[in-house]
């Protein structure tokens, strides 16, 4: 008998502990040097609890710092992840071409890094450059240019999803969209390995004997 009153006595107890101790919170201010207010939340959310019972965490993104309330284990693996990401933002220079292949029997050698790798995709005699475009920006930056040349102006836009790696491993997921006055448009999704240059494909078809292809290299800056 007192075997089992000890024993109903133990359950009671952890029962009252599991729902009687609400987790120790503490509240701590990061400071912010790179990261904008999105980043912080997409960065930060999975950390913070906001439906606890009884001991619900929050977050404040104020200017240049982010104040939050969880408790010290989460506080403290926020703080690794803000010394991991908030950093300066690589800076990713992207070199554009628009070329134009056809029956002509020719070689440009402002291509010559890249007719190769035309020929061996592509079925033409000849390559040319028709216009080329250089643009720079960091992750989730977007850029216009227009890229004057023959069957122009071209409208060319880049967005600049994702950067990842570094030195020789890092990479570069961009969408790309190219169009021109006549109605014409091509739009792709793709990534390239840095100092690599990557054929984007026929972007708005042509006639028989002829097709406009675009080519993108990107290049990390330094910082």
């Amino acid at each position: 008998m007192k075997a089992r009153f000890a024993v109903a006595f133990l359950v009671a107890g952890l029962l009252a502990a599991c729902g009687g101790n609400p987790a120790r919170l503490e509240t701590r201010t990061f400071a912010l040097h790179y990261l904008a207010e999105g980043q912080v939340h997409q960065l930060l959310g999975p950390y913070v609890d906001t439906e606890r019972p009884a001991a619900r965490g929050s977050m404040t993104v104020g200017s240049g710092t982010v104040t939050v309330r969880e408790t010290p284990d989460n506080l403290d693996r926020i703080g690794r992840v803000l010394a991991q990401f908030d950093r300066p933002q690589p800076s990713v220079r992207l070199t554009f071409k628009v070329i134009r292949a056809d029956g002509a029997a020719r070689a440009d050698s402002s291509i010559a890094d890249v007719e190769s790798a035309l020929r061996s995709l592509f079925r033409f005699r000849g390559y040319a450059l028709v216009a080329e475009g250089i643009m720079t920006g960091t992750e989730n930056s977007r850029s216009q240019q227009m890229l004057d040349g023959d069957g122009g102006p071209y409208r060319l836009t880049a967005l600049i999803r994702q950067v990842s790696g570094g030195g020789d491993s890092a990479a570069v997921q961009l969408t790309v969209e190219l169009s021109n006055l006549a109605g014409g448009t091509f739009e792709t999704t793709v990534r390239v390995s840095t100092g690599k240059t990557a054929v984007l494909g026929n972007v708005m078809g042509g006639n028989r004997n002829s097709a406009l292809i675009l080519t993108v290299r990107p290049d990390l800056m330094p910082n």
